[in-house]
Parts: structure tokens; C-alpha cells; sequence
């Protein structure tokens, strides 16, 4: 059976706690051997004194076993999958749900990316480099549990982007809004060299079930919000996330309404 990174990160904790220990029988020896000289015991001093080059002796051998383990490979365990497969058993065990689709991992409300080369998982923008998948997955569960969310900002942005797609509807107008596809307003916010890659497709989902949550939010002028029935969309206007579940959510289209009918 392949050794997990788990397993393996659990053996060299037990082997750094010998070398540790063997590290602290050496200064033990020798701080008695100093207060020893303090007191001007000379016999004793001298015993801890000839005992000392043994303590050190094993310290040396417990450093040589650990310098000679074989490091875990992680940049291959993210690259062949087996490094995902972990990450979701831990989090299954903690009660966290991780979705793999496509290669793209998703924590609700997060993205999580893995960076072989430094090696480290990033959570949402912030890149962690303790990858110990129980530890990883502790502090995804504590990020989950404190993620802020500003509803009324994230709307008013998608009402700037809805009103340059739908340029007939002002918040002056006596009528609703037309639906306008989400998509295309996830297009817009994310114009500028490098935004898309700031502001994925995945992230922007997550946003929308979060808004989703806060249906009673409003624009600044009064104005609610209402999403458009998935029933039947297929291809690149459907914009799906998954929430701390797994349970899929699928959003298509978006459209303002007037104070009194929100």
C-alpha cells in the first residue's frame, strides 16, 4: 500500500521527537554539569562530563536517521491526484466537504488551488504552506466558520454591470429590469488584464449562492434582486456552485425589481 503524506509527515514527527530528546539529554547533561562547576562539586562534574560524549553519540545517531528518511514527494502526490484523494478523506472525517470537479477544488465559500512548486494549497488568495492534510483541512474549517461576506456591495456591482447590459432600464424606469444573463455580467466585471484569473467563474458562484442567502438585500435606491429560473439552461450561461453540502446550485440569469415588488 502507497504511504500517505499523512503517514509519512506521522513518521518523521516521531523520529524528530527522538532526535529532540536525545537534543535535550545532551543539554540536561551538561547543565548539570556547569551547575556542578557553580557549586565546585568536582567529582560529579566530572561524571556528567565523561557521560556527556555517549549522550552526544546517540543524539548523532538519531540525527543520522533523520537526515537519512526519504523526503514525501508531494509535488508528484498533487500531480497524480493522490494528494486530493487525501485532502477529501481528511475532510470527510471533519466534516468538511472538498468538490473535485474537473480538476477545480472548491470549499464552499472557497477555491482551493495546490502549488506543487512551493509546494502549498491556496484558500481563496492566501497560499498556506502547512499541508498536512488534517492540519490543512483544520484550517479550512476555522476560514469557512469566520468568512465575511459584504452582500450590499457585491450587489451594487452586479447592478453596475447589469445596467451597461441592459442600457433601456434605468432605476428611474416604471417596470422591472429584463433578465440579463450572468454570465455575461461576470464577462464585464472581469474586463481587465488578469481579472479573470482574480475573479474566476467558480468564485463568482460562490458569491451568487451568498447572495442568494440574503434575498431581502437591496440596492441603494430600494431596488431587489431576482434570479432567473435554471429550468432547462445548458452550456456557458449556466453558472453552478456547490455549497458546504455538495448540493448543486445553478444560476443563469439576473434582473432588477422595483421597490414596491421586491
Amino acid at each position: 500500500m502507497t504511504e500517505t503524506f499523512e503517514a509519512s509527515l506521522q513518521q518523521m514527527e516521531t523520529r524528530i521527537a527522538a532526535a529532540e530528546r536525545q537534543a535535550k539529554a545532551v543539554l540536561s547533561r551538561l547543565s548539570r554539569a556547569r551547575r556542578n562547576a557553580t557549586l565546585g562539586d568536582i567529582n560529579a562534574m566530572v561524571g556528567h562530563i565523561a557521560q556527556a560524549p555517549d549522550d552526544a553519540e546517540r543524539l548523532s545517531r538519531a540525527l543520522t536517521e533523520l537526515s537519512g528518511s526519504a523526503p514525501f514527494d508531494i509535488a508528484q502526490s498533487m500531480s497524480d491526484g493522490s494528494y486530493v484523494q487525501e485532502l477529501q478523506a481528511e475532510a470527510a472525517r471533519q466534516g468538511v466537504t472538498i468538490m473535485d470537479r474537473d480538476g477545480r477544488l472548491s470549499a464552499f465559500p472557497f477555491l482551493l488551488k495546490l502549488e506543487p512548486r512551493l509546494p502549498a494549497v491556496r484558500i481563496g488568495r492566501k497560499a498556506l504552506r502547512a499541508i498536512r492534510p488534517s492540519y490543512l483541512v483544520r484550517s479550512l474549517k476555522a476560514a469557512q466558520q469566520g468568512a465575511k461576506f459584504n452582500a450590499s456591495g457585491f450587489l451594487e456591482q452586479i447592478l453596475r454591470a447589469y445596467q451597461h447590459l441592459a442600457s433601456s432600464w434605468t432605476p428611474s424606469n416604471t417596470a422591472d429590469g429584463p433578465v440579463v444573463s450572468l454570465s455575461r455580467i461576470h464577462a464585464l466585471l472581469t474586463l481587465l488584464p488578469m481579472a479573470a484569473a482574480e475573479y474566476p467563474r467558480e468564485a463568482f458562484a460562490c458569491d451568487l449562492l451568498r447572495l442568494n442567502r440574503a434575498p431581502d438585500i437591496r440596492t441603494k435606491d430600494g431596488f431587489g434582486f431576482a434570479f432567473a429560473a435554471a429550468t432547462g439552461s445548458k452550456g456557458p450561461e449556466r453558472i453552478t456552485a456547490y455549497d458546504e453540502d455538495g448540493t448543486q446550485h445553478i444560476f443563469v440569469g439576473v434582473q432588477f425589481l422595483l421597490p414596491e415588488n421586491s
